[in-house]
């Protein structure tokens, strides 16, 4: 199966599940990112946004600044066709940007993502392997190529699962994978 049918398999699936039942399992993936040593240890760390039936983050977000992390959030800058993040100290610091998703003020202090220790990475579908497929842009590839030792967590649902994620030389794999059953780690060395 090509990337774009993998894409649209996903999103439809995900689009399937209740409002209900994807706060429930959001909360299972908090709580399995949470119980991460690497996340506890965390003391930067980027964070997206979630829209619609993505894994849920505004709690992860809460917690994260009370519990004393410096936390980032992610702006599209359309004309660079990048990712600029922003720290952010409440989810008050946000608005609808790009796409209809909360984004930080430019004015903010900026973050470079080789300043966080980890990266919580949204997808749509997800390997074994550590590949995942992404809304299609290219964004969080580009964004996590600039990490340096910071690791990439994605955060997903097990039912978003798929047997290989077509992967290209520009991809960028997963350090992490968190999802509502389980943690997976993968070899860096495949990035």
């Amino acid at each position: 199966m090509s990337k774009s049918q993998i894409r649209q398999r996903a999103i439809e699936s995900r689009r399937a599940i209740p409002a209900s039942r994807i706060a429930s399992m959001s909360g299972d993936v908090q709580k399995n990112l949470e119980a991460l040593k690497e996340y506890q240890e965390a003391k930067n760390i980027a964070v997206y946004v979630a829209k619609g039936d993505e894994v849920q983050t505004a709690r992860i977000l809460e917690r994260a600044i009370s519990g004393g992390k410096s936390v980032a959030v992610p702006l599209v800058d359309v004309p660079s066709g990048t990712l600029l993040f922003f720290e952010v100290t409440s989810l008050a610091d946000l608005s609808p940007g790009h796409f209809g998703v909360l984004e930080p003020k430019r004015g903010a202090r900026p973050v470079p993502l080789s300043e966080t220790d980890s990266v919580l990475v949204p997808l749509l579908a997800w390997d074994p392997r550590g590949h995942r497929i992404g809304y299609g842009k290219g964004y969080f590839d580009r964004a996590l190529a600039t990490r340096g030792n910071s690791l990439a967590i994605g955060l997903a649902f097990e039912s978003q699962r798929v047997e290989r994620v077509p992967d290209q030389p520009y991809d960028v794999k997963l350090d992490i994978l968190v999802t509502d059953k389980r943690v997976l780690r993968f070899s860096r060395s495949g990035a």
